[in-house]
């Protein structure tokens, strides 16, 4: 332990060293040297550094150095994260008997093959995923979240999205248009067999979406009893794999960069606060203080701020899968883009907002122009058909009910447009509309609110409080100085 308390006292000034230093061996030989020794001295050597000259620049690098060092020591710590990817072809396939342009072919494939992506995205077809034995993804997370916790997080993990590449034709007709699938998981294997899935059900999902509509086409044919043979239906798109899920050899590690600029940051913060509270120790303790109690006192505060949940639910533009004439082409979907432009208005009128408000089931405590601004209608993605309604409140069960009332009235509002002309129309289209054959709206997942409420982030409201104690501290030491000076001049 001498020589540790040595060690330490070898910190001290030059100075102070070549006029004390013999005197302070000699009274290291009578103190029996103990770690509460050890702590003084060094404590002391520090505490005289900083008060010596521009030491204390000395310390914030220091502290700055040690600061980048953790945190590039720690941005090796960080698991790995492997993206598998793999590229589909999607294939329109031109009917001789209903010629479309290439451009309606394409928008049609795609708006098809986003509602494949939009379904197997889902809440539960994301569940099925997960649940999948051979595959076992998420098997902590799932022990300690819910489930809709883990789907979320697989959801951000899940990227669907058109590429610009052009591949040829295989059989000289449309060229296919080209997406990307990838996932990113800290298991490689499992990161290439979760593609593979994901690339097999949009394949089988292409698949069932076709058979569906032919076994719709030849059903409506033979109710209505038409004189003439039904003709073939619309053939579906072809769906295949141009490039096999590949199996990452190196996952991208993190922005160590990022970690070593934070960390240096921290430590020049905490640098210069170490080097404040040494040279001015009582004007630390007060800002100490002042922080601590803004502290307390915006956390506390924060319990008063009432809970915010936020309830969401997916619904999807429905591409028709028939026409009254059997030699018509099918034309493309609504986007969601423009669905919404064309419904929106009319779902968020005053008048149904009222009949949210008013409806006693719901129990809402706000008027119209409050429940506006908490409802939040997006698409998904481009070329999609699908968007989501959102709506927060401090009650969860009322956030769910409340969008479960604007489903209904998108609903309402779109069956509403398809039968105002329904005195005029026709046999076959009443088959229609009653199969469900022309473009309607479908719910993907229904609304659900996570356990945990939106707001308020209760960490963040002390912290901001933490830091108002800071500038009140700061700014009150500032105003007493000049007062301090005029005193002691005075006296003087």
């Amino acid at each position: 332990m001498k020589r540790w308390i040595s060690l330490a006292a070898a910190l001290y000034p030059r100075s102070w060293r070549e006029q004390y230093g013999t005197e302070f061996d000699a009274l290291l030989d009578d103190v029996k040297p103990r770690w509460r020794v050890f702590a003084n001295v060094l404590g002391g050597a520090i505490t005289m550094q900083m008060k010596n000259g521009t030491s204390w620049m000395k310390l914030m690098a220091a502290t700055a150095a040690l600061g980048a060092i953790v945190s590039g020591w720690m941005s090796y710590r960080v698991p790995p994260r492997y993206e598998s990817s793999a590229l589909v072809g999607v294939t329109p396939q031109p009917d001789p008997l209903r010629p479309a342009s290439p451009q309606v072919l394409r928008q049609r494939a795609l708006q098809r093959f986003m509602q494949s992506a939009s379904r197997i995205q889902s809440r539960q077809g994301l569940a099925a995923i997960i649940n999948d034995p051979s595959l076992n993804l998420y098997p902590a997370e799932r022990r300690r979240t819910p489930l809709e916790d883990v789907e979320n997080e697989m959801r951000r993990n899940i990227h669907i999205e058109a590429r610009l590449e052009a591949r040829p034709s295989q059989n000289g007709g449309l060229n296919p248009l080209v997406f990307g699938v990838t996932f990113s998981y800290p298991d490689k294997a499992k990161a290439q067999a979760t593609v593979r899935v994901l690339t097999g059900k949009l394949s089988e999902e292409n698949r069932m979406m076709t058979l569906l509509s032919a076994n719709s086409y030849n059903e409506l044919w033979r109710a209505v009893h038409l004189a003439k043979p039904v003709p073939a239906p619309p053939p579906g798109d072809v769906v295949g794999v141009l490039d096999a899920p590949s199996l990452p050899k190196q996952a991208p590690g993190p922005n160590r960069l990022a970690f070593v600029a934070s960390g240096l940051g921290a430590g020049l913060l905490f640098g210069l606060l170490a080097a404040l509270t040494i040279r001015h120790p009582r004007g630390a303790r007060k800002l100490a203080g002042f922080a601590l109690v803004g502290f307390v006192l915006a956390a506390a505060a924060s319990f008063l701020i009432p809970n915010r949940f936020t309830a969401t639910a997916v619904m999807e533009v429905v591409p028709p899968v028939l026409t009254e004439d059997p030699l018509a082409p099918l034309p493309p979907a609504t986007s969601a883009a423009e669905f919404l432009r064309q419904i929106e208005p009319a779902v968020l009128s005053p008048e149904n907002l009222s009949r949210i408000v008013e409806d006693p089931r719901l129990k809402l405590h706000s008027d119209s122009r409050e429940i506006a601004r908490d409802i939040r209608i997006a698409p998904l993605s481009p070329g999609s058909g699908a968007f989501s309604i959102s709506f927060s409140y401090r009650e969860r069960k009322t956030a769910v009910d409340t969008v479960n009332a604007l489903i209904s009235f998108f609903i309402q509002e779109s069956v509403f447009r398809v039968r105002q002309n329904a005195d005029r129309m026709t046999v076959i289209q009443r088959e229609i509309e009653s199969r469900r054959a022309a473009e309607y709206l479908d719910v993907i997942d229904a609304p659900t609110v996570p356990p945990i409420p939106e707001s308020p982030s209760r960490s963040l409201v002390a912290l901001a409080g933490l830091g108002a104690g800071l500038l009140i501290g700061a700014f009150s030491l500032r105003l007493r100085q000049p007062i301090a000076a005029g005193v002691s001049a005075t006296m003087l």
